[in-house]
């Protein structure tokens, strides 16, 4: 499916992407990166994460 109509990597495939094999260090280190201001949580999801501010 054309990733711009599903919406961003899912944390499964953001962990492949960096190695991470547990869902929940992906979640760990993304919710790190948001209280440091390097990307925001535009939903529910992080799935509609923004870099920056």
């Amino acid at each position: 499916m054309d990733r711009r109509v599903r919406g961003g990597p899912t944390i499964r495939e953001i962990g492949k992407g960096v190695g991470l094999s547990s869902s929940s260090s992906v979640a760990y280190q993304l919710r790190r990166t948001e209280q440091a201001g390097v990307i925001t949580l535009t939903g529910r999801q992080w799935r509609s994460c923004r870099l920056g501010n």
